[in-house]
């Protein structure tokens, strides 16, 4: 208090000795529309941030603001001092613990005070080329030059300590309301707290725009007993939050029960924007024997209603996720592969019993199951399955007119391959499933 008090006495000694100077300044109190409009303009052009928390409530509030600020800035230009108990900048301490409690990021309060020194800046130094007096302008000029940069300096230095222990005494309340958000949201369920609906307007979370539900977990490496996930969570959280721009993206993320979940925001497509980024910032890549962070991204979702939905379609490429490809999308999932990998057991018994061979595992069995699976993928073509198998023609039909014996299946034909592959494939997945539980 003290210090603001005797910085306002400065400039206002600073004022007396410059009266052009004093007076141009004590005529913008006509101009505070001007004032405020402009600075809420650029503000809104150049702040994504600023832009992001913009709702009825946060402009009424930063309206008053700009008007105690104008105020103030008035008042020591006319030499008014204020009550000698008075601290001149509660205010701006005030209006930081409100920007603090509704999770206003302290980067977009001191952009809006560099925009807000630009217009002040600009509005006098308009009026004073207009003067005729050229010495005098100038002298006014140089004079309010350095004082709209002690002043904005000072007052940025005073909200950025009263937002900081603002932050401090709220930080545990808006971590449980961050994560309660993100429960909500995830169960379809729009925010109808105010607190609530603002945190989400902060973070970006728009409605009517697209939506995408990321989950992460960690496979940790082989042959480790005692493993800490939490190191890799925090840093997949921090990734998200860092290199996904607040220009184009609004994004929850938090790290819970061994997994990392998200909902992003984006005008286009923000399941692809997402993984771009991932894939940019190296993601994908690992060496050794290290732990693989898996994701598995959902399609869009339209809506909040539709996130228990895009919820469930991450989880679901998560489960395709593998350390050769940790990056999944829901889209990119392979529809037979996805429909095999879901198969109950019922559909096993649904496979020939005189087909077991082929899934036996020994030399020859191999070598047909891999013929068969190579003939469906050259399109039924005896002749470039050869050439994928590296042997003769002959061979190919040999191999296939023994699984038509073997099975009573004709691998020639469109049915009988579907067929064959089908069952293949899903005797593969019993097993890798009955290998992965006992492992």
């Amino acid at each position: 208090m003290a210090e603001g008090k005797a910085r306002v006495r400065e400039w206002m000694t600073l004022f007396k000795k410059a009266p052009l100077a004093a007076r141009v300044v004590a005529g913008l109190d006509a101009r505070a529309a001007k004032i405020w409009e402009g600075t809420f303009s650029l503000l809104q052009e150049q702040s994504p941030e600023y832009r992001n928390s913009v709702d009825d409530e946060f402009t009424v509030e930063s309206q008053s603001h700009c008007k105690e600020l104008l105020h103030t800035i008035v008042g020591i230009a006319k030499g008014r001092t204020s009550k000698a108990e008075a601290d001149p900048f509660d205010f701006v301490r005030s209006h930081a613990q409100w920007r603090a409690q509704h999770q206003v990021p302290l980067v977009a309060s001191l952009h809006a005070y560099r925009l807000a020194h630009k217009t002040y800046s600009v509005i006098t130094k308009e009026q004073l080329l207009g003067y005729p007096r050229r010495d005098d302008a100038l002298l006014a000029l140089a004079m309010l030059s350095d004082f709209w940069i002690e002043f904005f300096d000072y007052v940025g230095s005073v909200l950025m300590q009263a937002h900081g222990v603002e932050e401090g005494r709220t930080i545990a309340t808006n971590t449980q309301a961050y994560h309660r958000l993100i429960k909500d949201l995830l169960r379809g369920v729009e925010p109808v707290n105010p607190r609530a609906r603002r945190l989400r307007a902060v973070c970006g979370i728009r409605p009517g725009i697209p939506l995408a539900v990321a989950v992460g977990r960690l496979i940790p490496p082989a042959r480790t007993e005692d493993f800490d996930a939490e190191p890799a969570l925090r840093s997949l959280v921090r990734l998200i939050q860092q290199e996904l721009p607040s220009s184009e993206f609004g994004k929850l993320v938090a790290a819970e029960h061994d997994e990392v979940t998200a909902i992003v925001c984006s005008r286009s497509n923000p399941g692809l924007g997402l993984l771009k980024v991932l894939r940019r910032k190296g993601f994908a890549r690992r060496s050794g024997d290290a732990a693989v962070l898996c994701v598995g991204i959902s399609g869009d979702a339209a809506a909040t209603s539709a996130l228990p939905e895009a919820l469930q379609e991450a989880r679901l490429a998560l489960d395709f996720a593998s350390p050769a490809h940790p990056l999944k999308c829901f889209a990119e999932i392979d529809l037979p592969e996805f429909l095999i990998r879901r198969a109950d057991k019922a559909a096993l018994r649904l496979i020939p019993e005189r087909m077991r061979p082929l899934s036996a595992g020994d030399g020859s069995s191999e070598d047909l199951s891999r013929t068969i699976r190579a003939f469906a993928d050259c399109s039924l073509n005896v002749k470039q399955t050869a050439i994928h198998l590296g042997v003769h023609t002959n061979t190919v039909y040999f191999r296939l007119n023994l699984i038509r014996r073997m099975t009573g299946i004709d691998p020639r034909t469109f049915s009988g391959a579907l067929l064959l592959t089908t069952a293949l494939r899903l005797a593969e997945s019993r097993a890798a499933g009955e290998a992965g539980a006992r492992g």
